[in-house]
């Protein structure tokens, strides 16, 4: 056979065509061969990580303005700066069907001797709704770490502790992660 293909190869115009042939084969190895996944999945872990850091500053930017508008209405405390930190992004619950199955097997020796097995096997698969989203039983909120909040009147210890007991109370963050201090 290699004789052949020896004489077929050495013929002018058929050797055009091994060459075509030894290409296309080449070819069809190279894109078959190929890795092509990898960097598709590290763009999309990308996109995914961007998207939380802007959904959890534009939280941040949200709380911000609201309570820098309902603080700076209140009795002595003029213009307010609010800085707001967070320690974790939103976190979403997911629903979930469990399974679980539970096997016990009992096994008698010649000696009188009697062994004892149990198998637990639990499988949890996420509820998906009908456009094949998961379904979210709740949401919790981002966990504040600490505040800050920059106000005209806070040279007032009376409202320096009002508006420190107000963000405590709005926020559900306890008054030593608060910081009230006087704006230039």
């Amino acid at each position: 056979m290699s004789e052949k293909f020896a004489k077929w190869a050495k013929e002018g115009k058929n050797s055009k065509y091994m060459w075509l042939i030894i290409g296309l084969v080449l070819l069809v190895l190279g894109i078959t061969f190929w890795p092509m996944g990898s960097s598709k999945g590290s763009q999309t872990q990308t996109v995914v990580r961007q998207t939380t850091i802007k959904e959890s500053q534009s939280y941040e930017d949200a709380l911000e303005k609201k309570l820098a508008s309902i603080l700076s209405k209140m009795e002595g405390v003029g213009e307010v700066n609010v800085m707001v930190t967070i320690v974790s992004n939103e976190e979403k619950v997911l629903a979930e069907d469990t399974t679980t199955n539970v096997q016990r097997t009992e096994e008698k020796d010649q000696a009188g001797g009697t062994r004892v097995s149990d198998t637990n096997n639990t499988t949890r698969q996420v509820v998906l709704q009908n456009n094949n989203t998961p379904y979210i039983v709740k949401q919790n909120a981002p966990v504040i770490k600490g505040v800050l909040i920059l106000a005209q009147g806070a040279g007032d210890s009376g409202v320096k502790e009002s508006v420190t007991n107000a963000v405590a109370s709005l926020l559900d963050v306890p008054v030593h992660k608060i910081s009230v201090e006087k704006r230039k």
